[in-house]
C-alpha cells in the first residue's frame, strides 16, 4: 500500500462533524495591511525553520535536508503583495501546502540543487519533491515548556495546525506521496508528530462538544486528553487544532537562546513597522527518535 493511500483511508474515516476533509478549500482573501506582531511572529517562524534545518545538517542522520517552503518576505502593504498572495492561493489549489524542509536519500540528492529549492518553478519541483523521504512543517511557539502550568482546559502545550491546513497538507501528500510531519519549536524544546498520527487521533478519539457560540471539540484517548479544536483569536479566529504534546515525540530539550534584534520595515505608504528578528541557537536532535518515525511512516 502507498503512503497516500493509507492516509486517504484514515482521512475518509474521520467524522465530518469533526473535520470535513472532503470539503472544497475556501480560497483566502488577501489582507490589506500588516502589523508589527505579524512580522515578529513570521520572523520567529523563520528562525524555528532555520534552527531545525541546521540541526538536521549537523546531525548524523543519513539523509540530506533541503529547504522547500516559500520564503518570500512580501507582506500586506507592499506593492506586489496582492499578486504574490493570489499566486500562493493558486499554488495551494494546484499542489497543496509545501512543508518547510524535505529530506532526501544521498543517492537521490543532486548537488546542483544546493540547500534550497524554494525558488524553483512548480514544474521543475515535481520530479525533485517526489524523490523525498519526508517533509517537515515547522511551527514555533513562544512558550518555555518547563514553566508551563497545566489548566483544566489546557493540560499540555500543543502542536497547532489550523483545520484549513489539513486540507492543503492532504492535497500535497496526494500530489507527491511523501510522508509529512509537524515539528513544534519552543524556546527550550522541540517536538514532532506525524500527519498520520494526527489523523488517527482525530478518527479514534472520544469527542465532547462544549459551548454554543464559542464551540470547542475536546478529544480524548482512553480517558486522557488528546486535542481541542477551537477558534483562536491568536490565529485570526481560524479553527485551530491543539494536538497536545503528549501525543507526539520529544526531539530535543534544553535551552535555546537566540539573539533578538530590533528591526523595522517601511511600507510604500510610509508607515513604519517595528518588530523583532531572531538569530542563532543550536539543538542536538534525538536521531533515534527521528529515524524511527521516518523509517516507519505508516
Amino acid at each position: 500500500m502507498e503512503y497516500r493511500q493509507f492516509i486517504n483511508e484514515i482521512s475518509s474515516e474521520i467524522p465530518d462533524s469533526i473535520i470535513d476533509l472532503k470539503a472544497k478549500r475556501k480560497r483566502g482573501t488577501a489582507p490589506t495591511q500588516a502589523f508589527s506582531d505579524f512580522l515578529t511572529h513570521a520572523e520567529q517562524g523563520d528562525w524555528a525553520e532555520t534552527l531545525f534545518f541546521n540541526a538536521l545538517k549537523t546531525s548524523s542522520i543519513p539523509y540530506v535536508p533541503v529547504k522547500y517552503g516559500r520564503s518570500e518576505k512580501i507582506i500586506a502593504g507592499d506593492p506586489r503583495f496582492k499578486e504574490f498572495y493570489n499566486a500562493y492561493q493558486d499554488e495551494l489549489d494546484s499542489i497543496g501546502k509545501r512543508p518547510d524542509v524535505l529530506l532526501f536519500n544521498p543517492a537521490d540528492y543532486d548537488k546542483t540543487w544546493g540547500e534550497d529549492v524554494a525558488a524553483y518553478s512548480l514544474k521543475d519541483l515535481i520530479p525533485i519533491v517526489k524523490k523525498a523521504v519526508a517533509g517537515f512543517e515547522v511551527r514555533s511557539s513562544a512558550y518555555l515548556t518547563r514553566k508551563f502550568k497545566p489548566k483544566d482546559d489546557k493540560p499540555f502545550l500543543s502542536f497547532t495546525p489550523k483545520v484549513e491546513d489539513l486540507l492543503v497538507v492532504l492535497k500535497w501528500i496526494n500530489t507527491f506521496n511523501v510522508p509529512h510531519y509537524y515539528v513544534q519549536v519552543f524556546f527550550d524544546a522541540m517536538y514532532i508528530i506525524s500527519f498520520k498520527d494526527i489523523l488517527i487521533l482525530l478518527r479514534d478519539a472520544q469527542k465532547d462538544e462544549k459551548g454554543i457560540k464559542n464551540k470547542k471539540i475536546i478529544g480524548s484517548i482512553k480517558g486522557k486528553p488528546a486535542f481541542v479544536i477551537e477558534k483562536n483569536p491568536k490565529n485570526q479566529f481560524k479553527e485551530t487544532i491543539h494536538i497536545f504534546l503528549n501525543s507526539g515525540y520529544v526531539l530535543y530539550t534544553g535551552e535555546i537562546n537566540p539573539t533578538l534584534i530590533a528591526s523595522k520595515k517601511e511600507l510604500a505608504s510610509g508607515r513604519l513597522l517595528h518588530y523583532v528578528t531572531f538569530e542563532g541557537g543550536t539543538v542536538n536532535l534525538d536521531i533515534a527518535c527521528l529515524m524511527g518515525l521516518i523509517q516507519k511512516p505508516f
